[in-house]
């Protein structure tokens, strides 16, 4: 799911995640940035980064929201790639960016891995694009005039 920033990939990506759980799906959904910082604190020898990543290859949906949004070090991306590849055939991952696959390159720094992950994602995709206004700016703006009219009718006799 790719647009620019604001436009609710975020919010359409975790409405999914919702109606995946209410029909009894498994489904897990991490920021890209928290997801490396979750595997950065996790000892590789450690049985608890076992189960986590278990989780993660087994889930039936798995959402990366800000996907590359900002470069990744060289062992997030071999984790990511990891991740991507043990999955394949078992669920469906989505992705959230605001830069086309493309651009995805250029956050990280192997080519070999770049292109491995690139493929695994965008290979049997359904890309979709949202454009819109920015959903942070127009649910203020909305709320604001919400406010205003709420502080005028309680200054109305009744």
């Amino acid at each position: 799911m790719l647009g620019k920033s604001s436009v609710g990939k975020s919010y359409l990506a975790q409405a999914l995640v919702n109606a995946a759980c209410r029909q009894d799906h498994t489904a897990r959904y991490f920021r890209l940035d928290d997801l490396a910082n979750q595997l950065a604190v996790l000892n590789r020898a450690d049985p608890e980064r076992m189960r986590f990543l278990a989780g993660i290859h087994t889930c039936d949906l798995l959402v990366l929201d800000d996907f590359l949004t900002t470069p990744i070090s060289a062992d997030t991306a071999s984790e990511l790639l990891n991740i991507l590849a043990a999955r394949e055939g078992r669920g469906a991952t989505m992705v959230t960016s605001q830069f086309d696959p493309e651009d995805w390159y250029k956050s990280l720094h192997d080519a070999v891995i770049a292109e491995s992950i690139l493929n695994r994602i965008v290979s049997n995709s359904e890309i979709v694009q949202l454009d819109g206004p920015n959903m942070r700016r127009h649910t203020n703006a909305n709320t604001t005039d919400d406010d205003a009219a709420a502080e005028s009718t309680v200054d109305q006799p009744a």
